[in-house]
């Protein structure tokens, strides 16, 4: 391979030779039109009304950048030296046109957008009064003063002069520049035969309507004068149709055609002065093609805005249209899960009726407590699917907010260990959770549900062998491994199996049940905590999850005894259960009652009232269902009872509802939201904390 160093010399010494040869190209092009132009000078031979140079000059910096100035500058002393004055005037004339250009130039760029000026009417504006009010004046201004200075105009003529070089410069910036900025600067298009033919067609009409108005072919009589008229018909078909590279272009057609008809004698501008004639023309081309490109720009910009709203209404039909496919395949795919869940929850509650029938039979003392055993076990297979729904619900609401600590993962396998070491028995399948001391960084209880649901899914689908969790180091993270000897998963349903309601098609449903929802919780809560979870399965061998999670430094644990916080007292503790249905009052009031507590019992808040008024105690806690009767909730009783004794008083709120609305609703009040069937010892733990709080708070104010 070639050294780069070696190649840096032959590619400089390639971009001199093309930046050369630009010049030369310009500053031919530039003396050319300049010698043109001052052929056609009558008042003196140095101010011509006919002067293109300054439109390629000014297009030349605009497209190339202000290093064309040399090409400029070096094409205009040669044009002026062999025209008319002496060196020392055709120096200070070349400068005038440089500067013209350069400044024009710096100004078009940092006011009006560069080579995009002729984009919108307020950018064209602008170009205009740059090149009408300051740029041009310049090369009137220091040729015309250097000639006086040097003798070769006389003063009586010098205000002449300089109006016909100022017109002659605005004219060439005018109608050049635009078709030279907008042909170079326009970006490629496929060929479009329709828009072609448009296009010879508009130019060909300008040429016709010349040819008619100002040609010396015609003859020019007091009746044709106002033919000069329809020359604004190819320019408004121009720029309402073909936008601004177009309409500049019909503007030059039509002044090539006027300027060599008046040259001639023909068109209506002819007069016996051909400078006046001359400047004539001038105003005329000027009122034609800035009037046109203004309009050609504001139809363009409008032309651009309706395009951009045609694509942003087809993008949102597109969006609306995906929108409502996926809306249509999240109802179908409900529709599947309410389907399976109805076989699903059936089972459990079937199971149920059975047990309650046995019970209802005379059974020994061991019948009767395996049936106890029985339906103890299918509460809890009933449970563990409700709790599905609920952790759902719970992400869907967005209030599940981790508490990154730092922690070690031994804790976490033990309970793993624990939970699934009697199920694995049951089953006959072998469970093996291998230690390690490792500490990691993560939310303990988030990520001890999607090990839970990690190990339960495989449990549950494994039907012979065993589940091994284990963990393996790699460099600063930890990877926690869930091995399993299952049916294992298909290659095109890796990714299926994190949605929800998502079961593996086929018979190993029926058999294997659950609600699918299992994994579309793993998935939802490692975007949550930002950790991998990755997927390994061969069918009929078995899969393998495993979830990375960033690992912490080991914590020295303080062997300084902690007195463990005194335990609630029960004793005096005033309970009210709302409740709209008698069967949970009634059941709830009667296990509060065993656990200790004086419970008050009410259907709604205003019975509540009534009650509390009766027995005047002050309350310790409330128990409401979230949804009562007359569309109330237990949100409006707490808070109109606790208004009633001008103080807050502690809540919790229970519902078969797992929505996220009552779940926000709760939060942002700070009520703690228990799911029906709730487990009677999770609701006991909360009762206690609530009521350990209220005790804490009524020493630390007595202490005080």
């Amino acid at each position: 391979m070639s050294d780069p160093r070696s190649l840096s010399p032959e590619i400089n010494f390639r971009r001199g030779i093309s930046y050369a040869g630009g010049l030369v190209a310009i500053g031919l092009i530039y003396f050319a039109l300049a010698k043109g132009g001052l052929a056609l000078a009558s008042i003196h031979p140095s101010a011509t009304p006919i002067w293109p140079p300054t439109g390629v000059a000014l297009a030349a910096v605009l497209l190339w950048g202000y290093r064309t100035w040399p090409a400029i500058f070096t094409a205009a002393v040669i044009a002026n030296a062999t025209t008319a004055g002496s060196v020392a005037t055709a120096i200070a004339i070349a400068t005038g046109n440089s500067l013209e250009a350069v400044v024009g130039a710096y100004l078009i760029n940092r006011w009006s957008s560069g080579c995009n000026t002729f984009s919108t009417p307020y950018s064209v504006a602008k170009f205009t009064l740059i090149c009408l009010v300051i740029a041009t004046p310049i090369s009137a201004s220091i040729g015309l003063s250097s000639l006086a200075t040097a003798g070769y105009i006389e003063r009586t003529n010098f205000a002449n002069a300089w109006v016909t070089w100022w017109l002659g410069d605005v004219t060439g910036a005018l109608v050049i520049a635009p078709v030279i900025v907008l042909w170079a600067s326009s970006p490629y298009h496929a060929f479009n035969r329709k828009e072609f033919l448009e296009t010879v067609g508009v130019l060909a009409t300008a040429a016709a309507v010349g040819l008619i108005a100002f040609s010396p072919l015609i003859e020019q009589t007091p009746s044709r004068n106002p033919l000069g008229f329809l020359a604004i018909l190819p320019m408004l078909w121009a720029a309402l149709r073909r936008g601004p590279r177009d309409t500049a272009t019909v503007a030059l057609v039509l002044a090539g055609i006027t300027i060599w008809g008046t040259l001639t004698g023909g068109g209506p501008f002819t007069t016996v002065d051909l400078n006046v004639s001359f400047l004539l023309v001038l105003m005329f081309l000027i009122s034609i093609a800035v009037p046109s490109l203004l309009l050609s720009a504001d139809v363009e910009v409008r032309k651009k805005a309706e395009e951009s709203l045609r694509h942003a209404q087809m993008e949102l039909e597109r969006k609306v249209a995906e929108r409502t496919q996926e809306l249509e395949l999240a109802n179908a795919a409900k529709s599947r899960f309410l389907a399976m869940a109805s076989h699903d929850l059936r089972q459990p509650l079937h199971a149920l009726g059975l047990f309650v029938a046995q019970l209802r039979t005379p059974l020994k003392s061991g019948e009767r407590t395996k049936t106890i055993e029985r339906i103890d076990a299918t509460r809890k297979e009933m449970d563990e699917m409700f709790n599905s729904l609920l952790d759902i619900s719970r992400l869907d609401a967005g209030i599940l907010t981790p508490k990154i600590t730092e922690f070690p993962i031994a804790r976490l396998l033990q309970t793993i260990e624990t939970t699934f070491d009697q199920a694995t028995r049951e089953k006959g399948l072998r469970l093996r959770v291998r230690r390690s001391d490792a500490w990691v960084r993560s939310d303990a209880m988030l990520l001890e549900r999607i090990l839970l649901n990690l190990v339960s899914n495989a449990v549950r689908y494994t039907s012979r062998g065993g589940i091994i969790v284990g963990c393996r180091r790699r460099g600063e993270m930890l990877r926690i491994e869930v091995w399993d000897s299952g049916p294992g998963i298909p290659e095109d349903q890796k990714q299926n199996i994190f949605g929800e309601f998502f079961q593996l098609p086929g018979p190993e449903r029926n058999r294997y049940g659950g609600l699918g929802l299992g994994l579309a919780i793993v998935d939802r809560l490692r975007v949550l905590l930002n950790h991998q979870v990755d997927l390994a399965s061969t069918v009929g061998r078995g899969s393998r999850f495993s979830i990375l999670i960033p690992m912490a430094d080991k914590c020295v644990r303080s062997t300084e005894p902690v007195d463990s916080p005194r335990p609630a007292a029960v004793e005096g503790k005033v309970i009210l259960v709302i409740a709209d249905a008698p069967i949970v009052r009634e059941e709830t009031g009667g296990l509060l009652g065993k656990w200790g507590y004086s419970v008050l019992t009410a259907g709604s808040d205003e019975a509540a009232l009534i009650r509390l008024a009766e027995r005047q105690q002050r309350l310790d806690l409330i128990i409401s269902d979230y949804h009562l009767a007359s569309g109330k909730t237990g949100i409006r009783a707490i808070e109109q009872i606790s208004a009633a004794f001008g103080s807050s008083i502690p809540a919790i709120l229970t519902s078969g509802d797992t929505a996220p609305e009552p779940l926000r609703d709760a939060k942002d009040r700070g009520y703690i939201l228990l799911h029906k069937p709730v487990d009677p010892m999770r609701l006991r733990a909360v009762m206690h904390e609530f009521l350990r709080d209220q005790d804490n708070r009524r020493d630390t104010g007595a202490a005080l």
